[in-house]
């Protein structure tokens, strides 16, 4: 009785690490005369500045606070935008 408890528990929490991780915004951003490499230079440039180690996360970019990463493409002459 006590291992099916210990079963549904762990199902439990596996179930909503995947709904956490599902539920991430996605961004777009776009630029007039935008290239792939410069917009590579322009995120990881952005991701740096987002970057927050000491928030808990089992990825490096569930490190990244999205606010600060778009203000920082935003100011960069991009416009963002939330995939559907």
């Amino acid at each position: 009785m006590a291992c099916r408890r210990l079963v549904r528990a762990v199902r439990a929490a596996v179930l909503a690490l995947c709904l956490l991780t599902g539920c991430a915004a996605r961004f777009s951003y776009t630029k007039p005369g935008l290239t792939p490499a410069r917009l590579d230079q322009d995120l990881e440039a952005c991701r740096r500045e987002a970057h927050r180690p000491y928030w808990f996360a089992f990825t490096r970019s569930a490190r990244v606070d999205q606010d600060v990463l778009n203000h920082c493409m935003e100011r960069r002459g991009y416009t963002a935008r939330r995939d559907e």
